[in-house]
């Protein structure tokens, strides 16, 4: 199984009891408080996704799940973050910002104080319909 270097961020609050994690997308979403708050991915090297080109990995860093109305507070903390080309609802910090030490572990501390421009709630699934047809 995949293990992900900077997991270490998920130490400020995998002692929570609201908090559990999960694979996705390749890489490993963070809940807490009953909202999904980020995302860990560590690809190296992806700067493609379905044939277009993009000029940073695109799956290397942290993901922050959020409503695209908190980007812009969220930016003017942490200028490293850009909007995800793929998932332009979220924001994203790439590894390879020069700020993503300091960066990433300041937004560790976001989410463990609930800062509420972070996270979005999980969608639920929607049940298949399974009536059987009456036989006539």
């Amino acid at each position: 199984m995949k293990t992900f270097s900077i997991r270490f961020l998920f130490e400020n609050y995998e002692d929570q009891e609201s908090f559990f994690e999960k694979r996705m997308f390749g890489g490993l979403a963070a809940y807490l408080n009953g909202k999904m708050v980020c995302v860990l991915m560590e690809d190296p090297g992806a700067y493609e996704y379905r044939g277009k080109k993009f000029d940073f990995e695109i799956w290397n860093g942290i993901l922050i799940p959020m409503e695209r109305e908190n980007h812009a507070s969220l930016i003017q903390d942490f200028p490293a973050l850009v909007s995800h080309p793929v998932l332009g609802k979220w924001l994203y910090l790439p590894m390879r910002a020069p700020s993503f030490e300091a960066d990433s572990l300041k937004l560790s501390e976001l989410i463990f104080q609930n800062d509420q421009r972070i996270g979005i709630l999980p969608q639920t699934k929607k049940k298949k319909n399974t009536k059987k047809k009456k036989k006539k």
